[in-house]
Formats: structure tokens, sequence, C-alpha cells
């Protein structure tokens, strides 16, 4: 019998040590599930006594509490941030000829700084291609522009009205003008981030970019806004 308690007895002070181990330091999770941290009031606990605990619980932070969107697509942090870019994917061409694009990012009005060059089958979606820290009213651009097979389309940027790029945020609408978001004409990079309403299924403290970089007119078949589609995150 009392080698049963023996046992019961370790194996709540074993348990309550597994609490410290996995508990003493924050416990972070993905942006859209909540993130927290749990503490203990002592580090031994003996039979028949008890420990008071205490926990801290953040719920996400939706992408309109840490940063503005100007109209045309201009990012301003309202605090300082860790900012991370990648390149989800590249679907530009001329027939079956696979053209480059060239993307490019701003910050506070400064020169234009080339972070990707290439075409489809080069990107790595899963690369970091800008890791910068942000500051409070900073103010963030991005453009890109397609080569044409003889010279350099249109550079569209967000410093200026355009309906060639645009940025979105969770929940966000894709744009009535490309027609290519009902999930059925979605490249397979763009789709795991498309819901099937045509919405944008991402993190709460994500963006994401799009840009048709032809010349086709907006509403026409060929304008499908996923020339370029970059996710930009902060932490």
């Amino acid at each position: 019998m009392k080698t049963n308690v023996h046992k019961r007895a370790v194996g709540r002070i074993m348990l309550m040590f597994s609490v410290l181990a996995t508990t003493a330091i924050p416990v972070f999770a993905e942006n859209s599930v909540p993130r927290g941290s749990l503490s203990v009031d002592r580090d031994l606990v003996r039979v028949g006594t008890r420990s008071n605990l205490a926990w801290n619980i953040e719920y996400p932070t939706a992408i309109t509490d840490i940063v503005d969107v100007t109209e045309t697509g201009t990012i301003k942090p309202k605090k300082t941030l860790k900012m991370r870019v990648r390149v989800l994917g590249v679907a530009f061409q001329s027939g079956w000829t696979l053209l480059p694009l060239d993307a490019y990012w701003s910050k506070n009005g400064g020169a234009w700084k080339n972070f990707f060059y290439g075409t489809g089958p080069q990107v790595n979606s899963s690369s970091i291609l800008i890791d910068e820290k942000v500051k409070k009213n900073d103010t963030v651009d991005f453009g890109a522009r397609g080569w044409g097979g003889g010279s350099w389309l249109p550079f569209n940027d967000t410093k200026s009205p355009t309906q060639y790029v645009t940025v979105l945020g969770k929940g966000s609408k894709a744009p009535s003008y490309a027609p290519a978001y009902d999930q059925t004409s979605v490249t397979s990079f763009l789709r795991p981030y498309i819901d099937s309403g045509g919405r944008i299924n991402i993190g709460d403290r994500d963006l994401i970019v799009l840009w048709e970089s032809s010349t086709a007119r907006p509403g026409t078949t060929y304008f499908d806004m996923q020339d370029l589609v970059v996710l930009v995150s902060f932490e």
C-alpha cells in the first residue's frame, strides 16, 4: 500500500516537473491560434499539498492592429516589427515560354532593392528573401516588372495607384477584375491561400501581394493577378 502511495506521489512530482520543463519559457504557436505562458509557484509538490498555477494567454493580433496599408498598397507599421518576405510563386510566360520577373522593395522612399529575379521553377517558397526590422511609421513598398521577350514591361509598384498590383490581408476578397480567383483557374502555388469563396486565406499577421505583369487590360482573360505572388509576414 505504501508502495502504491509512493508511486502516486512520484507520479505527481514527475508530472509537475514535466509541466515545469515544458512551460518555463513562453509557448509560441502559429499566428492564427492563441499563445502564452504557464508558471507554477513551487518546484516540488508533496502529496496532499496544492500549487498555484498562473498563465497568460495572448490571442491572435489582426494585421490591421500592427500595420496600415494605404490605398495604393504602401505598408506602414504601427510599431517596430520583424518583416520577412517570401515569393510563393511566379506564373509568367508567353505561350509555352517561361519569362522572368524582376521584384523589388523600397523602405522609406529609398532606392529600389532587388529581392527576386527568375521564372517559376526558380522559386523556393520556403526561402526568406527579406529579413528586415521595420519601425513605427516606416513605409514599405513593393514593385515588379516582367520580361516581354525583347524588353521589360511596365514596372508596377505600390507607390502609385494601379490595378496591376494589390496588397491583401486575411479574409480580403480578391479583386473583382481578377477573374482567376474561382479556385478552378488559380495556379497551384496560390490555391492554398485562396478559399472556395475567393477570399484570402493567410495568417493574421501576414499580407499577400499579387501582380499582373503583362499589359492585358483588367477584366480580360489574360489578366489574372497571379504572375507574381509574394507573402509578407510580421513578427
